[in-house]
């Protein structure tokens, strides 16, 4: 039990740490060094009074407080020269913030804890005095169980007759304030950390949303954590006992009766309020819930657990993974002793066993505990036999069917066989690696014949929404809004990347639309058919996944029909293979290179003769020259070492890329100029560079580029000039030159820009903006910051008509 006096001597010391910064001056460093020291402490209060059963709402308080002190501190770090003028006012609100964090401490918090520590000292006692009745007798602890179990059958109805998938507690006003018979597993880990509570404290929060959207893989808890929060004593005593747990799942979609019973027996609680928990929820139902919404108090909480994201019930709350610490755990309840006295004393062969099991369940927890009952009891062998079959690269789903047909059904909700197919090609690139989300939109727009990249994004969405894949932006640059997704990836959960390359290979080998090859230490996969020497792939993409010690011989096919071909290397050099030159319907090659350092590709000389290509995507790759690649209308370089190819060119760039209309460079270190050539390729209408920091400026010539529509150079530290030839891009409608920190003026000749509509311009240096800047008559919108919006003062009036976005949200 824990010391309730140990609450308020972590509460003084948490006062004193603050005490102590008064005695120093109130500077951002001070104020850093006392969060570091005050947050561990904090969150160990935390844990003492949950683990009594205490409120915590004070401690989030103060965590919150912390947070706003924090943020402070991270502003202020952020000031440049050219913003000093907000140094003031922030180190104003560094003293601010911790001043009322002190009096928060000291006051508040310190009285609330101690009442509370008081009544669970109470409790305690009374309940030592229980204790001390029931041992002495006069207690019948076995009158008492059946007077539960008849009162259970009786007077507290927990499921309806009429409805076995829903679950109540009595509603107001009942006598029998009893548990419900919601029950949790055996055994739970991973649901008692922050992302819990978070949840629960939007539960808690009369002002907060009304819908709750609980989504995740099936088998990653949801409908366990969803039980827990039902079974919380704040969450009953909020709600008063009136909660109600129903499943649906997908048989139930479109059910009117079973809707018809769920708002009969909301309307017995009638103002009171309720919480309604409904399970495994599909899209098919949203009309369900909004119609239950609409039914309870203003008071009232839904919680909807769903494999899908579901946009119409407000922000998602997607299930956190299980952490290795928690799936180790979770595993070893199912492992012999042997297993478990191993681990606990460190034997490394054992560590790596289990790693690996946790590896091949990706963390699971449906998984996990399937394996652990395939493996209880089982003597050490048949662990390390598992273990050596994923590790060499058979999937969980290869041998256990149930687990498969469980993943499957996610998809069941996917009615169009197109969106079936995209979900398929997720598989075509390796486990637990970030995926260009442009990799798709250049794959799909070729394969599917999709009008733009809007339509390209729109599946992307569909297929975040069934929790198969997240979207992760690693910088804004520009703004989505823009359709610009260079900084945009994915990320699949490992057991559906199975699941796709398993869909994809029930084909016969003969007949696959894709054709997914891993090879691993030179070894062929084992179903690669070896009766004839060479073999003919039909197949319209094609993805090879290759590690270091491939050699160039490793095979030799025949791929005539692919369109789409994926490399993802991990080697120092990389000669394409010998069989590219047959390929005469590819029209896009994406190669990204996954190790440490850029790969050297050989003999690009076998792209000449791929005339139907169009797209290309290297990434991570050092390019040592270009050849001539004529019907290529897009060119995307991200992380590649590029400059040399540009000097080196044997051709004339504008030659060798002579229909190009799209080049995006991205964190190309190593580019310091653009060749003059490229200004001489009339086709190119979009030109992006973003987080090159050598590039200095454009080319003179920039101004050749007469149908050039996009220009961007983004977060470049070295950029420093625009040329006044840019007055020759008549057609330009969109320009971004934000994040340029050493670019302090635009030219005069800005004025010929008529068809400019959108100017970004936040974070740089740009003090005043030329004269003729106004008029520019077809500008709409101007993305700024505060200091080039101080800049336009005068002028503002005059700016009436265009969206002006000078937030600070760029300092978060």
């Amino acid at each position: 039990m824990v010391d309730p006096s140990l609450v308020l001597q972590l509460l003084e010391y948490a006062a004193k740490i603050l005490a102590k910064g008064l005695k120093y001056k109130s500077t951002r460093k001070t104020l850093r060094s006392i969060m570091n020291e005050l947050v561990p402490v904090v969150e160990q209060i935390e844990h003492l009074v949950e683990e009594m059963g205490g409120p915590t709402e004070e401690i989030r308080k103060m965590k919150c407080m912390i947070t706003v002190a924090q943020e402070c501190c991270r502003k202020c770090s952020e000031i440049r020269w050219s913003t000093f003028y907000l140094a003031p006012y922030y180190q104003y609100k560094i003293s601010e913030a911790r001043k009322s964090l002190e009096g928060y401490i000291s006051s508040q918090v310190l009285m609330y804890v101690a009442r509370d520590i008081k009544m669970i000292q109470r409790g305690q006692i009374d309940m030592a005095r229980e204790m001390k009745m029931i041992q002495r007798g006069q207690i019948d602890m076995a009158r008492e169980m059946k007077m539960i179990q008849r009162d259970l059958k009786g007077k507290l109805t927990l499921s309806l007759n009429d409805s076995p998938n829903t679950q109540i507690i009595s509603p107001e006003g009942s006598n029998d304030n009893r548990e419900p018979t919601l029950e949790l597993p055996e055994f739970v880990v991973g649901l008692d950390g922050t992302f819990a509570s978070n949840l629960k404290f939007k539960l808690l929060n009369v002002g907060g949303p009304r819908v709750l959207n609980l989504s995740g893989l099936a088998g990653s808890g949801k409908t366990t954590l969803a039980k827990k929060l039902c079974l919380d004593q704040q969450v009953k005593e909020k709600f008063r006992n009136n909660i109600v747990f129903h499943t649906m799942g997908s048989q139930n979609q479109g059910n009117e009766h079973a809707a018809n019973q769920l708002q009969d027996r909301l309307s017995k609680f009638g103002n009171n309020p309720v919480l309604l928990v409904l399970d495994d929820v599909w899209p098919d139902s949203k009309h369900l819930v909004e119609q239950l919404r609409v039914q309870i108090s203003s008071d009232s909480k839904i919680m909807v657990t769903s494999r899908f994201e579901i946009k119409e019930f407000g922000m998602p709350f997607p299930m956190e993974p299980l952490s290795k610490i928690d799936a180790e755990a979770l595993l070893l309840r199912s492992a012999p002793n042997e297993i478990v006295r191993s681990c606990n004393d460190g034997d490394e062969d054992i560590c790596e066993i289990l790693h690996q099991i946790i590896e091949g369940c990706q963390c699971l927890p449906s998984a996990l505990e399937f394996i652990g009952r395939k493996l209880h009891g089982k003597p050490i062998v048949f662990w390390k036999k598992m273990a050596k079959e994923w590790s060499q690269g058979q999937s969980i789903l290869d041998s256990h069917t149930e687990l498969l047909t469980r993943l499957q059904n996610s998809l069941h909700v996917l009615e169009d066989e197109s969106m079936n197919e995209r979900f398929m090609d997720l598989g075509l690139f390796p486990e637990n690696k970030d995926i260009p989300v442009s990799a798709f939109i250049d794959m799909w727009i070729e394969l599917y014949n999709l009008d733009d990249d809007i339509h390209a994004m729109t599946l992307i969405y569909q297929l975040t929404d069934m929790n198969s894949v997240d979207i992760i932006a690693r910088r804004e640059v520009g703004s989505i809004v823009d359709e610009y997704y260079n900084n945009h990836f994915l990320k699949q959960h490992g057991l559906f990347r199975a699941l796709a390359i398993r869909l994809s290979s029930q084909e016969t080998f003969e007949n696959r639309k894709r054709m997914v090859i891993d090879i691993i230490e030179n070894n062929i996969p084992k179903w690669w058919p070896q009766q004839q020497p060479r073999h003919e792939i039909t197949a319209r993409i094609l993805s090879i996944t290759t590690d270091q010690k491939i050699t160039p011989s490793w095979c030799d096919i025949q791929a005539a029909e692919a369109e789409v071909l994926v490399l993802n290397l991990l080697t120092k050099e990389y000669d394409f293979p010998e069989f590219m030159k047959t390929m005469r319907k590819l029209k896009v090659l994406i190669v990204m290179n996954y190790g440490f350092h850029p790969t050297e590709l050989k003999n690009l000389e076998l792209l000449v003769s791929l005339l139907s290509l169009k797209r290309i995507r290297f990434q991570q790759i050092s390019i040592p020259y270009f050849c001539e690649l004529k019907n290529v209308r897009k060119l995307s370089l991200y992380t590649c070492e590029v400059q040399r190819a540009f000097e080196n060119c044997c051709i004339l760039i504008s030659e060798a890329l002579s229909n190009l209309v799209e080049l995006n460079i991205d964190y190309c270190k190593d580019l310091v100029k653009l060749p003059a050539g490229l200004c001489d390729i009339n086709t190119l209408t979009k030109l992006s560079i973003s987080n090159c920091h050598s590039i200095t400026e454009l080319p003179q010539e920039i101004g050749k580029l007469k149908n050039l529509e996009l220009l961007r150079v983004s977060r470049c530290a070295s950029f420093e000039g625009v040329p006044p030839s840019i007055a020759g891009l008549e057609r330009l409608s969109f320009l971004d030159v934000s994040d340029c920190v050493n670019l302090t003026e635009l030219p005069e000749g800005i004025v010929h820009l008529k068809n400019v509509r959108k100017l970004y311009i936040m974070k740089s240096s740009i003090k005043r903006l030329p004269d003729s800047f106004m008029d520019l008559k077809n500008l709409k919108a101007v993305i700024c910051d505060e200091d080039t919006y101080a800049a336009w003062g005068e002028e503002h009036p005059k700016l009436k008509k265009m969206t002006i976005d000078s937030s600070l949200d760029w300092l978060l």
